[in-house]
């Protein structure tokens, strides 16, 4: 899933080179962003770091009643199935030329906020397969930074970081499709259905449908337990005939195509 979730974050910011018509300025839950009109759809993407590991999936319950990662649920218990993917992340950019490396996407400024990430749930039942029926992914925002703008090889230890913000939204998955080389790497696309959060986000990203964002991601675990530096991208799907510009955007963005790894 760490590819997935990659994959589809890199997706979502090549998108709004392809076909740019004009921008428009969006805020909400304490984050600005510029819009891409694609083909008279205005669209919004984003791009993340994340590390991923198989966890046991003993996950607990926030104060909003979402899932959330946990000291048990942050270690790794080995590739295959049986196992739950999990991980942690940050956003590092949203929409159109966002700074990576200073998040403008803060309306207080650089640097003043971040954008942390937590996944779950996705369950291994066989060679490339997952069930996601019960996976979730958690987005937080924090004005008191202190997960770090990027990931490492000891981001699943800050899983605490991940996850004390407030809860900005929080997606269900509605598909989930991976392609992989066992469960040693691959790519992901998934299609993820908002379904809590702030007000002002959710009145952004809620389209009355289950695809209200596209997810691409692609992750390797290179012998160890838990990826590093993995990438994804996310774009919203605001109608049917974006979801060509979509794929297009991937191909751009060096994804090569819309493989995404999953893990």
């Amino acid at each position: 899933m760490a590819n997935l979730i990659k994959k589809s974050i890199v997706a979502g910011l090549l998108l709004g080179t392809s076909s740019m018509a004009s921008a428009a300025t969006t805020s909400a839950g304490g984050i600005e962003w510029d819009t891409i009109d694609i083909g008279g759809v205005q669209g919004t993407t984003a791009s993340i770091q994340f590390q991923q590991w198989f966890s046991d999936g003993s996950y607990g319950l926030g104060t909003d009643g979402q899932e959330t990662i946990t000291s048990t649920s942050k270690e790794s218990v080995g590739l295959g199935s049986g196992g739950f993917l999990t991980g942690v992340g940050v956003f590092t950019g949203f929409s159109d030329g966002r700074n990576a490396f200073s998040p403008t996407f803060c309306q207080n400024g650089p640097g003043q906020c971040e954008l942390t990430i937590a996944f779950g749930g996705l369950l291994a039942i066989g060679t490339n397969e997952f069930d996601s029926s019960n996976a979730w992914l958690n987005v937080y925002y924090d004005d008191t930074p202190d997960f770090g703008f990027s990931t490492n090889a000891n981001s699943h230890e800050d899983f605490a970081e991940a996850q004390d913000g407030t809860l900005w939204a929080s997606f269900e998955f509605s598909s989930f499709d991976f392609d992989g080389n066992g469960f040693e790497s691959g790519s992901t696309d998934a299609y993820l259905n908002i379904v809590d959060g702030l007000t002002d986000v959710i009145d952004v990203f809620e389209t009355g449908t289950l695809r209200d964002i596209f997810f691409t991601a692609s992750a390797q675990f290179n012998g160890d337990q838990y990826t590093n530096n993995s990438t994804g991208e996310i774009t919203t799907v605001s109608a049917p005939a974006t979801l060509g510009l979509f794929g297009l955007a991937l191909l751009g963005l060096g994804a090569a195509s819309r493989k995404r790894t999953a893990e």
